[in-house]
């Protein structure tokens, strides 16, 4: 989140562990680095926590994203983020992702 603009961005520790991994002013970030494609079930909780929370969703993944996954966060306003640790690739994994990798992201 940094790297796209929201220099604000903190590291979630402690009791807020649970509702997500990054946070902004104007953003919430959940990290999936797990093994296997993204699917619908994390895209739905992060909207629905975004949703309650005002600041929109970003999840970034480490692999692969299952189209229907895709398609709920195109609907939802979830921007899916794809990044590579190794090559430190970042690019966008749905609509809004693109859009807003190409845009960045604006602190405050």
């Amino acid at each position: 989140m940094i790297f796209l603009g929201a220099t604000d961005t903190v590291a979630v520790s402690g009791t807020a562990r649970p509702f997500c991994d990054l946070y902004s002013n104007r953003y919430l970030g959940w990290v999936y680095n797990r093994r296997g494609n993204l699917d619908v079930d994390e895209v739905e909780r992060a909207a629905s926590l975004a949703g309650t929370d005002g600041r929109p969703a970003l999840i970034f993944v480490s692999g692969g994203v299952i189209p229907y996954a895709r398609q709920r966060a195109d609907v939802l306003g979830v921007a899916l983020l794809r990044y590579g640790a190794q090559g430190g690739v970042l690019d966008g994994a749905n609509s809004l992702g693109r859009q807003l990798y190409a845009s960045g992201l604006t602190s405050g």
